[in-house]
């Protein structure tokens, strides 16, 4: 059972865990930057004090093969007992990947990447601790790594952190084009887990709550940089992946990793683009009961057909900062097959419509340029 601390200065918890865990080495994994600039690196030198502390954060920002083969070896060579770690999506994920890597003794790392199954041993306590309000990584048991720019996405209930801090203070100093692509990622995954084919009451409830909270302050926390707002964005971000931790991601998941690895474009924002296209096209071709579950979506945002939720997702997305179409952050229509080709068949499966070759020709048509 995961144990959560959510709040602000929530982080000053870091030391009831390692007092409740006995602690006396810590493995921390971090971004280079956000470390400094969350302002968790002056909180923890004083949290910390007193524990031999070992730094990971030379890494890319997607989690590579290489990259986590190194922070393996660093573990294994430190005999850490806590793993924490602190930062946006990836690096929650490459600190579950590691912890979770370093349990599997004498195993081959791309064997275990390509087959979860393989998974046998637990890792050593890890505690998660976002400093942006997006992934909800932190409350999920996936870790996505990238080998040879191909996407594995790893499902294992070891991959869960056993602790969770979800301090609003640490995103405060977000930037806003990070703050938009984080939120409108949280968003659409609540939204994708609402209407999944995985749904649950439970999922649907947490999925609900998230959109509802961050309709209502994600202008505010991205453009005005409102505290109280963006103590509200971290909730639901968690709240988020609380439900894609049931449910898991749908098509625009599915379809956004290689504008991601590919064409750089921050993975938030490649999932933002592809969901009101997804929307749209899989409405048309969607069953009675799931044009039911899309309208409650399109209801929240005040709408009454897709045509309109569409335009307003638009509106929101351009609201925050962001192009609403690829083509406007160099993505190129002649690389349409392209991204086609390398869609995550395996995210499809949770989506409440089968799409074929000419629906994701489509999607990604209308994701580049425009509607």
């Amino acid at each position: 059972m995961q144990k959560e601390f959510i709040g602000k200065d929530s982080l000053k918890k870091i030391q009831e865990i390692i007092d409740r865990t006995d602690t006396k080495n810590i493995f921390l994994v971090t971004g280079r930057e956000s470390f400094s600039l969350s302002g968790a690196k002056k909180a923890l030198n004083n949290l910390l004090k007193g524990r031999k502390v070992i730094i990971f954060d030379s890494f890319q920002s997607s989690p590579q093969l290489e990259d986590v083969e190194q922070g393996v070896s660093l573990l294994r060579h430190n005999h850490s007992d806590l793993v924490v770690a602190i930062g946006g999506g990836s690096v929650l994920d490459m600190a579950k990947l590691i912890n979770i890597l370093v349990a599997q003794s004498d195993m081959d790392l791309f064997d275990i990447i390509k087959n979860p199954n393989l998974i046998k041993n637990k890792g050593i306590p890890l505690v998660a601790i976002p400093t942006t309000a997006g992934s909800g990584s932190q409350a999920t048991h996936f870790a996505v790594a990238y080998v040879e720019k191909r996407k594995y996405s790893l499902a294992h209930d070891y991959l869960l952190p056993d602790y969770v801090i979800v301090d609003p203070v640490l995103s405060y100093k977000t930037s806003k084009k990070v703050a938009a692509s984080s939120a409108m990622d949280a968003l659409s995954q609540a939204i994708e887990s609402y209407w999944s084919l995985n749904a649950t009451h439970e999922s649907q409830s947490y999925a609900l709550d998230a959109i509802k909270l961050i309709l209502g302050s994600i202008n505010l926390a991205v453009n005005s940089k409102d505290k109280v707002a963006m103590q509200t964005m971290s909730l639901a971000s968690h709240l988020s992946g609380k439900a894609i931790n049931i449910t898991k991601t749908t098509a625009p998941h599915a379809i956004s990793y290689t504008l991601t690895s590919d064409f750089d474009i921050p993975h938030g924002y490649a999932v933002a683009s592809l969901l009101a296209p997804v929307a749209y096209v899989s409405f048309n071709n969607a069953s009675n009961k799931y044009k039911d579950v899309m309208n409650e979506v399109f209801e929240l945002f005040d709408c009454r057909s897709v045509d309109e939720f569409c335009k307003i997702w638009r509106q929101l997305m351009q609201n925050c900062g962001l192009h609403s179409k690829l083509e406007d952050s160099n993505v190129p229509l002649n690389k349409l097959d392209f991204i086609v080709d390398n869609v995550n068949v395996e995210r499809l499966k949770g989506h409440p419509v089968l799409l074929t070759r000419l629906d994701l020709e489509r999607i990604v048509r209308m994701a580049i340029t425009g509607y």
